[in-house]
């Protein structure tokens, strides 16, 4: 679902998420257990359970309800080993919504129980969040545990209305030791990915979410949107105490992730790197609405950037990060992922 490649700065952000339990009466002496209790939302969880049928086929289901009340919910069926036991961190799903051995699939893997719009996006309240575990014999619950994941402000945030700029300011309680500051551009969505920027905050990371459309005193559509506002915005944040001295690294998703390999691109010196989460190999059209079709969707000293044409990476000079769900329902981000890190190899 595009709200879990999102949130990777970062659909990037739910991989990290992991868990605590409180566990039930276990029939059948089954017993789930999850951990470590009531951690933040990037705290490593682990999953195993005991007492199975040995060899035999188990499910865990996961739900959850996020910051609007809509249920989410997830699924996966394994072969419980010789023993009789399952450990999510080493077992592969032999079916279900994700199929890969990881501890935390069970979160990342949740989408929408409520639609099949691939725009849905997980927006979790500043509080945090429940899952719902379930592990199932047949239809019946053998046992079943509560998953929190808390979260923990950030130290401060400051709205930034200066300089023609609209975006928000996330300083972290306790920044990480030679930690780089963050911009975090969103997609097709416009606004300010404070979510995202917060989350980075929370984790040690100062992050500013920058909107460039969609805001007060900006274009209502993703159309003729100037680089030079990015590198104004970049010059603001090396001036700023939470970034002085610091690497600025760029983050972006969808068309935020195109728009970071343009800004990269057309700006070689601007940044000390990059990271593109489902972005495009092209530059775009215009999007959203009072866009005309086929117009321009970014500009450089006044000129449009012409649209259709390959986005030229080889200018880039700085470390790039390239991030795909490799089942883009909006856009193919897998292939332009792809074709990104071959120019970007051939440029050596």
């Amino acid at each position: 679902m595009r709200g879990i490649r999102r949130n990777v700065c970062g659909l990037l952000l739910l991989a990290l998420l992991c868990g605590a339990c409180s566990t039930s009466a276990r029939p059948l002496h089954v017993r789930l257990d999850a951990g470590p209790l009531a951690a933040p939302f990037d705290t490593p969880v682990h999953v195993t359970v005991t007492g199975l049928t040995p060899s035999g086929l188990v499910r865990l289901d996961a739900s959850a309800a996020d910051g609007q009340g809509r249920t989410w919910v997830s699924s996966a069926q394994f072969r419980a080993t010789a023993a009789g036991t399952l450990n999510l961190a080493t077992a592969v799903p032999v079916a279900g919504s994700y199929h890969v051995a990881d501890a935390a699939g069970l979160l990342w893997s949740l989408h929408p129980a409520f639609t099949r719009n691939p725009a849905e996006q997980f927006l979790m309240k500043y509080t945090g969040f429940r899952v719902r575990l379930r592990v199932l014999a047949g239809q019946q619950d053998q046992a079943t545990a509560t998953l929190r994941r808390e979260w923990i402000p950030p130290a401060s945030v400051q709205t930034v209305r200066r300089d023609g700029l609209a975006s928000t300011l996330f300083r972290p309680a306790k920044t990480r030791p030679g930690a780089p500051a963050i911009v975090v551009i969103g997609g097709s969505e416009g606004g300010e990915d404070t979510f995202d920027a917060a989350a980075l905050a929370v984790i040690g990371y100062p992050a500013l979410a920058l909107g460039y459309f969609k805001e007060p005193g900006l274009p209502r559509c993703l159309c003729d949107i100037p680089l030079e506002y990015f590198a104004r915005a970049v010059h603001w944040l090396r001036a700023q105490p939470a970034a002085h001295g610091r690497r600025i690294i760029l983050v972006g998703t969808s068309r935020g992730g195109e728009g970071a390999l343009i800004i990269a691109s057309y700006e070689p010196r601007l940044l000390d790197a990059v990271v593109a989460n489902s972005p495009s190999a092209f530059i775009e059209p215009a999007y959203g609405d009072g866009a005309r079709p086929g117009a321009a969707a970014w500009t450089f000293h006044g000129k449009p950037l012409p649209t259709g044409t390959t986005i030229p990476v080889a200018r880039i000079r700085v470390p790039v990060l390239l991030s795909d769900g490799g089942q883009d329902n909006v856009w193919s981000s897998s292939t332009f992922a792809r074709l990104v890190a071959q120019e970007l190899q051939a440029d050596h």
